[in-house]
């Protein structure tokens, strides 16, 4: 049996309802402040719901105040290590036509490249040279530690195209030394009293016709010349350079 309510229990008040506005008359606005009002309050609600948004979003993926975010990193490997520098190329040389074998000669032979066909006849050392430099004579030196290789040829022209033997280097490729190391040929060559002497230089040496030459290298005083190069085709074409190994003594054209 539900026993009675007792009728001494304390009455608790109700809350007050609002009486709900009025709605505005017909072709009333709201006012100024009415506006104000509601515009704060939508700030206010906007603001708070944000930050319940990120508390619930972020969870302990969140980033703690006062902490900085990680900078992304970059989507592309840079190799920051060092490498050691590579090494300087060295400049290509020209290889020196070997003392023997094919286009090779010894002297006293006729020794032929292209159109040239060369006898050497001798070869001299000296400390000194003569140049005839036209109005007077002068004596060129070696220098210290240095010494001139005097080859004298007599150069044909067997080919079909005149030439010069001496000027501008002439057919001259070369002296090569007992180690294997190539000598050009001095600029004054022109001018040594010999080549003045059988104008050697100047005038081209047609086909049929031959003249005698010398060709005066500059080599190291303890160095040994062990042969002489020349090409008739001035070295233009490949494997047009002829190789007479030397030795003392004179031989005859």
């Amino acid at each position: 049996m539900i026993p009675p309510k007792p009728t001494d229990a304390p009455t608790l008040p109700t809350a007050p309802v609002p009486a709900p506005a009025p709605p505005p008359a017909s072709g009333s606005r709201p006012s100024r402040r009415t506006l104000v009002f509601v515009a704060v309050w939508t700030v206010l609600v906007a603001g708070v719901s944000s930050g319940i948004t990120a508390a619930l979003v972020g969870g302990d993926d969140g980033v703690a105040e006062g902490v900085a975010a990680p900078t992304a990193s970059p989507s592309i490997w840079q190799d920051t290590r060092s490498h050691p520098a590579d090494p300087p190329a060295e400049p290509e040389r020209a290889p020196s036509p070997s003392p023997s074998g094919a286009g090779s000669f010894a002297m006293g032979e006729k020794a032929k490249s292209g159109g040239a066909t060369v006898v050497v006849r001798k070869v001299t050392e000296a400390a000194t040279v003569v140049l005839d430099d036209y109005d007077s004579e002068d004596v060129l030196k070696a220098g210290a530690g240095a010494k001139f290789a005097i080859v004298e040829t007599t150069v044909h022209n067997d080919g079909t195209d005149s030439f010069d033997p001496v000027c501008g280097g002439g057919i001259s490729q070369g002296l090569i030394d007992a180690e294997g190391r190539k000598f050009d040929v001095i600029d004054q060559v022109f001018m040594v009293k010999a080549n003045r002497a059988a104008d050697a230089c100047g005038e081209e040496l047609q086909p049929g016709f031959k003249r005698e030459a010398v060709f005066v290298y500059k080599f190291p005083a303890d160095a040994t010349p062990a042969a002489w190069s020349f090409s008739g085709s001035r070295g233009m074409t490949e494997g047009d350079v002829a190789v007479v190994r030397l030795g003392t003594g004179t031989t005859s054209s």
